[in-house]
């Protein structure tokens, strides 16, 4: 179907009239009298602009369970009662600092309510658990369903996902990212008696199988890809989110933001909208789970030192680490300066405990100075010990964890190649840029 069909835009702007803002991270209910399966088709159009691709061959990059039973808890709102309904389903509730006096339900858990699931994946989950999985190209929204995954489990047992979907990483230039919720396994320690965790992911053939996207718009089927082994498990129980995929380009804002009623006031929160026009380049990183300080709270752009490192070997063979914002670094090839993280939320004059990212797949570090020098950043290190800080998913304890209740663990140390993707920045795009006016705005022109 094309994008501008005259039939298909009357039809996107008569949804898109009808419907209210609605954030990506499942941050709360929808009104009553829009249809949540509705929204959750816009996240089927089949719309890529500027869509990073990490790899020139199709294969899954990661995939294992991040967190159980939090997805979809009923009755799960800011109020006493909502957090004591989180609470009971294992998730955790944040103790904010702040003098907000209103922040949003994301603020203060990573547990979804049925209605947000129903939003951006199409069903009311009731305690479903997140699974997600990182291609090395991006998908076809159209293509994505639950019965294109098969779990297998430590105990033999092999599941289908209750629902699939893109979101969080619903921006036209990310979806590369699929999570899947459903049930598949507990927070025991693999190793310990009684426990069940995912071991090998397969994709399946069902009617529209799941189809990937790469170099030149080629499409590709992904039926046939499997990760884990079978055996070794594949859980955040076991071991926190890492990255795995990382690449250096020209920053391009094309792309940015998706459908406008999954927006949620997080948008725009690209390099340009938060340093300025003349920022010129991006480390994108792709991690495998959801990157949280605690599995609550959202990571602040400002965060960069106290979470990441960038190694340069220069001309010479020198090694220089890029350690903190707003400092110079001279390398034998020229200068590089690191400015600060985006792709998170909106810019804040102050980040504080009540601001909520877009919690998605990618995180942005955004860097200016010389080509040359930038041509010899080799990895990005998430050292995740002291001085440095780890990072959760979202099954993390949050700042005030409940005395024997099982959390995901926090990040091992973390080394990850760069791609330096400046002549070629590894993009796809499917639509033309031009028919989505606006970032955070599908409706055709």
């Amino acid at each position: 179907m094309r994008f501008h069909n005259r039939i298909y835009t009357r039809q996107i702007r008569n949804l898109l009239g009808s419907m209210l803002l609605l954030a990506p991270s499942l941050y709360g209910p929808a009104r009553a009298e829009v249809d949540p399966t509705q929204a959750y088709q816009l996240l089927k159009q089949d719309v890529l602009i500027n869509a990073d691709y990490w790899e020139s061959k199709p294969r899954i990059l990661g995939a294992g369970l991040g967190f159980t039973r939090i997805l979809g808890v009923p009755g799960a709102e800011v109020s006493e009662e909502g957090k004591r309904r989180v609470l009971a389903a294992g998730g955790s509730w944040e103790i904010l600092g702040t003098s907000n006096p209103a922040p949003p339900l994301r603020a203060y858990t990573s547990a979804a309510n049925p209605q947000g699931m129903a939003v951006a994946f199409g069903v009311p989950v009731k305690f479903g658990s997140g699974l997600p999985v990182e291609f090395s190209w991006p998908v076809l929204p159209s293509s994505v369903d639950p019965t294109d995954f098969r779990i297998t489990l430590s105990n033999g047992k092999k599941v289908t996902p209750e629902a699939a979907s893109i979101s969080p990483n619903l921006e036209y230039n990310e979806r590369s990212t699929v999570v899947l919720v459903g049930s598949f396994g507990n927070r025991i320690t693999p190793g310990e008696a009684g426990a069940v965790y995912p071991v090998k992911l397969s994709i399946v053939e069902d009617d529209t199988p799941l189809t990937l996207v790469g170099p030149a718009g080629v499409r590709k089927s992904a039926v046939g890809l499997s990760f884990g082994d079978g055996s070794a498990p594949m859980t955040g129980y076991k071991v926190g989110p890492k990255l795995c995929a990382a690449k250096l380009s020209v920053l391009s804002a094309q792309g940015e933001g998706g459908p406008a009623p999954f927006d949620g006031g997080l948008m725009p929160n690209d390099g340009v909208a938060l340093y300025g026009e003349g920022v010129k380049y991006r480390l994108r990183v792709l991690t495998t789970g959801g990157f949280s300080p605690d599995g609550v709270r959202s990571l602040y752009p400002t965060e960069y030192s106290s979470f990441f490192r960038i190694r340069v070997k220069d001309s010479a063979g020198k090694i220089t680490w890029l350690t903190k914002t707003a400092k110079t670094y001279a390398v034998k090839d020229g200068v590089i300066r690191i400015l600060g993280m985006a792709d998170l939320g909106v810019s804040q004059d102050a980040y504080n405990d009540a601001y909520v990212e877009d919690h998605d797949n990618q995180i942005d570090i955004i860097l200016e100075g010389d080509e040359a020098a930038m041509r010899r950043i080799t990895h990005i290190e998430a050292p995740s010990t002291a001085p440095y800080s780890p990072f959760y998913n979202p099954g993390g304890p949050g700042n005030d964890p409940t005395p024997g209740v099982r959390y995901t663990k926090p990040s091992p140390y973390i080394r990850q190649a760069v791609k330096i993707a400046i002549d070629d920045p590894m993009t796809v795009t499917l639509v033309q840029p031009s028919i989505v006016k606006n970032p955070g705005d599908s409706s055709p022109p």
